[in-house]
């Protein structure tokens, strides 16, 4: 099951991108290949939708690399309080539509009861792992493309 697989990756990698054409995504493993286009018109568009939605528990999706969508495995979660950047996703709303949220590391943290490491050098520090192992530049991420 191509779910399970994105669930293995991004365990592994600690970071995974919604979709891309270059680096690892979810869109990438669904298809097989980096897809052209937006994946909600791809035949398997609605499995990777139930896919991203049972993630909830495990993944944040931010916007954390190049300004996409990027998960964040729970396991880097104290990193990501940690780091001070700002946590950017979108909520449901009762009426279907979608709402976007941006709160900060600290907030979204106590939030979340997500104890943050102990300075946001270290928590930068892990997720500028993350995204080497991942394959993006340093200069990817949100903290460097600031400066």
């Amino acid at each position: 099951m191509r779910c399970d697989e994105v669930r293995r990756e991004l365990e592994r990698l600690g970071l995974l991108l919604l979709q891309d054409k270059k680096l690892p995504s979810v869109a990438t493993i669904f298809a097989g290949r980096p897809m052209a286009g937006s994946w909600w018109g791809h035949p398997l568009g609605q499995e990777m939708f139930r896919c991203l939605a049972s993630l909830e528990d495990e993944a944040l999706a931010t916007r954390l690399i190049n300004g996409k969508v990027t998960f964040v495995h729970k396991r880097l979660w104290p990193a990501l309080a940690a780091s001070g950047v700002a946590i950017e996703y979108d909520v449901h709303t009762e009426s279907g539509r979608h709402e976007k949220r941006v709160e900060s590391s600290r907030a979204w943290a106590k939030r979340l009861k997500v104890k943050p490491l102990d300075s946001p050098s270290a928590g930068r520090t892990a997720i500028e792992a993350a995204a080497t192992a991942l394959g993006a530049p340093l200069s990817a991420l949100t903290w460097h493309s600031d400066t």
